[in-house]
């Protein structure tokens, strides 16, 4: 036997003890156990090996350490492992418990499919949602809860899915009750099992939608009535344009504006005016066809598109059922509210061939309407194109006119009926143009007040009436009272009571000598800005006359807030006070309730004896008009007076 035996260096692998460290408690002890098994083995075959003389007491021993060792290694290996399955198990079950609890508690609805498209899983919610019950749904497919939709949409999108793994879009789906309920689909491709299945997330958008049809639909419509906005109707004039041209048919715009709606808005409020154009909206769309469009263009005014018009008479019969709808009044809140339409109309081809010209043509009939007195319509004319024309050069001549001094006063006397004494004079402007020649106010006021012109034209005409007050009275001649009318323009302007303190400080006139015309409808618009502005001019010491009384919105109530002086009975009722019964009954009650409020009364337009009678009769204080004098320029005026004064 061979008695050399080879020494074995012990083998002590370093990583193991780093891998005992891992080990827990109760692992540890496992192994020491199974060590000590081991050893005890390897000392009782050892001891017999010895004893039989095979090996060597430091041979065993060598092999004894080393097989404990790789003992130990072994099991602190098998241990390790069965450590990290254990750890990986439990993670993977608290994997899914997370899993199954977003799927089972979300409130969207999941649902797990095959490639077939059978449910093969879904989540409460889905459930909840189609109304249907899990066993139900499992034994269906996707495609029997979804709206209509073509095969080649479908399969479209199981292309894209199949291709990408990962689809999003937007689709339909039907409850068990028949509802339809428009989803997003997010979908993923997914393996359970070893097989391919689709893990679908659906969320109920419908209020989305109902917010991107809110949208949609502010877009092109009028927030206040609901009405086709000015985009819309553009669209439809378009459409009922290309078919005009085929059809050879026309296509008529209506351009309609509520008369006195500044006023109504004004008194009561806009929550008034906004109730008042629901319901005009609202009576508007009993007047015309389905092809037809209605639109609010903006504040109180409306265009109509007209379309497939075949006979032209037919906008006449449209424009009459809208003036019979819209005349009764209209109930707002206890309030009874009057208003009635003025129409301009254009027609295409005639008028002109895009919306742009047919809208201008049709805004220009509009204010002929308002002009020939409201509540009526007008067709477009070249005539009225020829005047709008006729506007805008003047428009431009009347700035020219500042500049070169164009501008003239004349003064009409005003008579005391009692003495025949001439106590004032109104101041009339007049405008001679070098292009134009002479031209009336009635032709160029309104003009300038568009323009804004009025301000500057309303100082010079204030400050030139005050100055030649005052030269009248140098010369000697009667003191008289100088009348000046405002504008609306001029009252709204914060300044006018520096204007006047100006014109009378540079003057050197009276302030009790000049006397500020307004209108009625001019106290009633912004009532108490105006009548802060009415107290200041007041408090200079200047008179007040409410101009064409008779004609506004009377009122005794503002005749005592605004401290009126005068009234001046407007024309209208003078001109036949001596032949109607109604005028005269009119002009008498203006008289007493104006002596009852201790106010002057002044008859305009007095032309005959017969008128002069009669307001003698009813006790009214002063008179101007043609019976007297004409307006005349202020020297001739100067000797008009000199004459009166000699033949008193």
């Amino acid at each position: 036997m061979n008695t050399e035996l080879t020494r074995i260096p012990p083998v002590a692998p370093a990583g193991m003890f780093r891998g005992l460290r891992n080990l827990s408690p109760f692992n540890l002890w496992l192994l020491s156990q199974l060590i000590s098994i081991t050893a005890s083995e390897i000392i009782v075959v050892g001891m017999e090996m010895i004893l039989r003389g095979e090996v060597t007491y430091d041979y065993l021993l060598t092999g004894f350490v080393t097989s404990l060792f790789v003992s130990a290694f072994v099991v602190a290996g098998l241990l390790h492992f069965l450590d990290k399955q254990e750890l990986a198990t439990e993670a993977l079950e608290a994997s899914e418990e997370k899993f199954r609890a977003f799927f089972e508690g979300g409130g969207d609805a999941f649902f797990l499919l095959d490639v077939d498209g059978y449910f093969k899983e879904v989540n409460p919610a889905a459930c909840e949602r189609l109304g249907y019950a899990r066993e139900e749904l499992l034994g269906m497919q996707v495609k029997d809860i979804c709206t209509t939709e073509s095969f080649a949409l479908r399969a479209k999108r199981a292309e894209a899915l199949q291709r990408n793994g990962h689809l999003v879009f937007e689709s339909g789906y039907i409850t068990k009750s028949g509802d339809a309920v428009p989803v997003e689909v997010n979908s993923k491709v997914m393996t359970f099992n070893r097989r391919p299945h689709i893990f679908a997330h659906v969320r109920d958008i419908s209020e989305r939608r109902k917010t991107e049809e809110k949208i949609e639909f502010l877009a092109h419509h009028d927030i206040l009535t609901g009405l086709p906005n000015l985009l819309m109707l553009k669209d439809r004039f378009e459409l009922a344009l290309a078919y005009a041209e085929r059809a050879g048919v026309k296509v008529g715009l209506m351009f309609l504006d509520l008369d006195n709606f500044k006023t109504i808005n004004d008194s009561l409020g806009h929550q008034y005016g906004d109730a008042l154009l629901q319901e005009v909206a609202t009576r508007l769309s009993g007047c015309v066809r389905d092809t037809d469009t209605i639109s609010r263009h903006g504040g109180d005014e409306f265009l109509i598109v007209l379309a497939d018009l075949r006979d032209p008479d037919a906008i006449n019969s449209v424009a009459a059922k809208i003036h019979s709808l819209l005349t009764p009044p209209f109930n707002i809140n206890s309030h009874e509210l009057s208003t009635s339409p003025s129409i301009g109309v254009a027609v295409y081809p005639d008028d002109g061939r895009d919306f742009d010209t047919l809208l201008k043509m049709a805004d220009t009939a509009m204010y002929q309407a308002k002009e020939a007195g409201r509540n009526t319509y007008r067709f477009f004319t070249e005539r009225m194109n020829a005047d709008a024309l006729e506007q805008l050069n003047l428009g431009n001549a009347l700035r020219h006119g500042l500049e070169r001094k164009e501008f003239q006063l004349y003064y009409q006397p005003q008579v005391d009926l009692e003495t025949g004494n001439i106590v004032g004079a109104e101041a009339l402007l007049r405008w001679w143009s070098s292009e134009y020649g002479l031209i009336m106010p009635d032709r160029f006021i309104s003009i300038a007040e568009n323009s804004g012109l009025i301000v500057p034209i309303g100082e010079w005409v204030l400050n030139e009436a005050c100055r030649q007050a005052v030269v009248w009275r140098d010369a000697g001649l009667p003191n008289l009272v100088v009348g000046v009318n405002l504008s609306a323009v001029q009252l709204k302007r914060g300044d006018l009571e520096k204007m006047v303190a100006k014109a009378l400080s540079t003057s050197g006139l009276d302030p009790g000598r000049l006397e500020l015309e307004l209108t009625e409808s001019m106290l009633i618009h912004d009532t108490e800005k105006v009548l802060a502005t009415v107290t200041r001019l007041k408090a200079l010491g200047i008179k007040l006359a409410i101009d064409d009384f008779g004609t506004g919105y009377s009122s005794l109530s503002y005749l005592r807030r605004f401290q009126v002086d005068k009234l001046k009975i407007d024309q209208s009722f003078i001109r036949d006070i001596a032949n109607d019964p109604e005028d005269a009954a009119i002009v008498r009650a203006i008289v007493q309730m104006a002596r009852s409020l201790k106010l002057r009364t002044i008859a305009e337009g007095v032309e005959s004896e017969a008128m002069l009678e009669h307001l003698r009769d009813y006790q009214c204080d002063e008179a101007q008009g043609y019976l007297y004098s004409k307006p005349m320029p202020a020297e001739e005026f100067a000797e008009y007076l000199g004459s009166r004064a000699t033949a008193d």
